[in-house]
């Protein structure tokens, strides 16, 4: 996903204390943000197309060719993708850090990436590695880290699931020629996870 900047000094006041969320809302948070990627998906697939083979061939190298074949990419033209219906709550409960989706650059719902503007390198990179964990995870357990993720920290960017695909797509932006598995790399991270 992209990102949005704001002042977090400023915020830490209005931040909600993590030890407030039960199991059970937890659970629901899940079962709606699950049912929220699978409705935005089923929205867009129909107007979305395959990965152009230019993108293909410059990060092929780097994703499996079963999951550039399944991914799909939309660039929407005259509208922006609209808010989640939990963004009210999002907001609030991290104290106004959560990412404005009007200026994010991309959002990946399950198996289809939806651009704002353009598809570009490192954005693209960006979705298949939400993609791939997505396929590794399914999208129950996809939800429940990200979900749990953000409870924990109650910040967008200290997500573990969103943390690995921006250290991944920096890696890859700032070493184009040195070539890595995603895959390869979401499974060692689950690995180590599950020793802590």
């Amino acid at each position: 996903m992209g990102g949005c900047t704001v002042n977090e000094e400023e915020r830490d006041g209005d931040r909600v204390d993590p030890s407030e969320f039960t199991e059970e809302r937890i659970a629901q948070m899940v079962a709606s943000v699950a049912t929220y990627f699978r409705r935005e998906r089923d929205l867009y697939l129909p107007h979305c197309k395959p990965i152009a083979a230019e993108w293909r061939k410059s990060i092929g190298a780097y994703f499996s060719a079963a999951l550039l074949d399944k991914v799909k990419a939309l660039t929407l033209q005259g509208a922006r993708i609209p808010p989640p219906p939990f963004y009210a709550e999002a907001m609030r409960l991290t104290g106004g850090r959560f990412p404005d989706f009007v200026h994010m650059t991309s959002v990946t719902y399950i198996d289809v990436i939806v651009f704002n503007e353009r598809i570009e390198a490192r954005p693209l990179f960006h979705g298949l590695v939400h993609a791939t964990q997505l396929e590794i995870l399914g999208v129950e357990k996809y939800v429940e880290l990200y979900v749990r993720g953000f409870v924990k920290n109650l910040s967008w960017l200290a997500i573990p699931l969103e943390d690995q695909a921006y250290k991944l797509d920096a890696r890859f932006a700032e070493a184009p020629g040195e070539i890595f598995r995603v895959d390869e790399e979401i499974r060692k991270w689950l690995k180590q996870e599950k020793k802590l």
